[in-house]
């Protein structure tokens, strides 16, 4: 069904049960108003019969009779007629009762049209009643418009109190259709939601309205689309990693293989020669020189080639202790000479969970991180964790106390390898957080907290 039938059928239902409500309103209303007539005839004769009964009334009951005729004066039944019964001398037996003032909303409209208020009270006509005893009464009837004034009052009350409840009525009609109407607009937000989190594995159910299934089954080819090709640049970007990692592995056994070899014969030359030259202290110290240049060029090179691959991941078929490989690496930056950084290092996962790759990427990690906190931060102390996040996931998380960085944005952008880091994260479908450590205002440290769903790193 189309949005504009299903909001017409609903509106045009809506609108058929509120016609209902006002035919049964109107018909309730000329019931009354019937009622009210029949009332106002029946106290007219009612009026006349008492004042019939006048004439031959005895003089006892004069009184009484009068009391009645007063009684449906005063009687709000009565309408459009007023009586004024006087005696021979003039005097007011039966006089009209006051008109009463229009109050609340029908004084308002009353102020409103005043043309409807303006006429009096006018004779219809008189007649005489001569009684058995001699006396005469005079009996005048007057046109009451105050009946009538007030139940067009009314009447126009009742149409806007109508009105009123119509539009309330159409308004909450109009908002419940266009509600029905847009609900399905909540799962395609929901939708959207987790295509903004990278999320492209949520899929919209079929819809009732046919444009917004056509807007879900565009939705869904979309997260299909986008996510095939997020999982594919997921593989290429893994495959690169590790192209990379190979090419680094490459460069080491050749630095190895070719200059390890050689700076031990230079450093096995060196000391020859500084042997054999015991006699002359020039050439001595030249060759001493040389040992020591040969021996810091040999523990720059073992310290790149440790830069450029980790230990070994497995030993044979043995898988080495992850724990072990980050340990180590948190323990060489311990040990090198001149520093005085305080290091913790915390370990708490299932190292069964992770899988080679991911072990190399944690291990790249916190490498990168030890080495621009070292060389950037000025921090004096640097905590390492790994631990178990929630969900299932794994968390990694590195906190200094150095200078830290202005935005995460900007660091990504101007270099610090923590656009590497993000990458390396993204490859594994996880996510790095790159926040203060909320130390002080000029060294507001650093915390990088990355997340990989464990579940993942098992199925690899």
């Amino acid at each position: 069904m189309s949005m504009s039938r299903f909001l017409m059928a609903r509106i045009a239902a809506v609108s058929l049960a509120i016609l209902v409500g006002a035919l049964a309103l109107a018909l309730w209303r000329a019931q009354f108003d019937i009622e009210r007539e029949e009332g106002g005839a029946t106290e007219v004769a009612r009026l006349f019969d008492r004042l019939n009964a006048l004439k031959d009334a005895p003089p006892a009951d004069i009184a009484t009779h009068l009391d009645v005729l007063r009684a449906i004066n005063r009687s709000p039944a009565l309408r459009h007629l007023q009586l004024r019964l006087q005696d021979a001398a003039g005097t007011d037996l039966v006089a009209p009762s006051p008109p009463e003032p229009l109050t609340g909303l029908r004084g308002f409209f009353a102020r409103l049209a005043p043309g409807v208020t303006r006429s009096q009270p006018q004779e219809t006509g008189s007649w005489d009643i001569a009684r058995a005893d001699g006396t005469t009464l005079r009996a005048t009837l007057q046109l009451n418009p105050l009946s009538e004034q007030q139940e067009s009052l009314d009447n126009i009350i009742g149409m806007l109190v109508v009105l009123l409840g119509y539009a309330l009525a159409m308004l909450v009609a109009v908002y419940w259709a266009v509600n029905r109407a847009l609900a399905p607009m909540r799962p395609i937000l929901d939708a959207i939601d987790h295509y903004e989190r990278n999320d492209f594995s949520h899929r919209l159910p079929s819809l009732q309205l046919r444009e917004m299934d056509t807007i879900g089954g565009a939705l869904n080819h979309l997260a299909s689309a986008l996510g095939a090709a997020q999982d594919a640049r997921r593989m290429l970007s893994l495959k690169l990693l590790t192209s990379q990692e190979e090419e680094r592995a490459r460069i080491a056994r050749e630095l190895h293989d070719e200059f390890g070899q050689t700076l031990t014969a230079m450093r096995a030359d060196a000391l020859w020669l500084t042997r054999q030259t015991a006699g002359e202290p020039d050439t001595q110290a030249v060759a001493q020189e040389l040992t020591a240049h040969c021996e810091r060029l040999h523990v720059g090179i073992r310290n790149l080639l440790r830069r450029l691959r980790p230990r070994e991941l497995r030993d044979g078929n043995e898988r080495i202790s992850l724990r072990r490989l980050l340990g180590d690496l948190v323990q060489s930056w311990r040990n090198r000479p001149g520093q005085d950084v305080d290091f913790s290092f915390r370990f708490a996962i299932d190292e069964s969970r992770v899988s080679d790759e991911l072990a190399l990427t944690l291990y790249r990690l916190t490498q990168e991180a030890l080495t621009n906190a070292m060389r950037h931060a000025q921090a004096t102390h640097i905590s390492v964790e790994l631990v178990d996040g929630t969900d299932a996931r794994i968390e990694w998380r590195f906190t200094d106390d150095g200078v830290g960085i202005d935005s995460s944005e900007s660091a990504v952008q101007h270099g610090n390898g923590l656009a590497g880091m993000r990458e390396r994260v993204w490859a594994h479908a996880g996510e790095l957080d790159i926040a203060r450590a909320r130390g002080s205002a000029e060294k507001p440290g650093l915390q990088l907290i990355a997340h990989f769903d464990g579940r993942m790193t098992e199925e690899r």
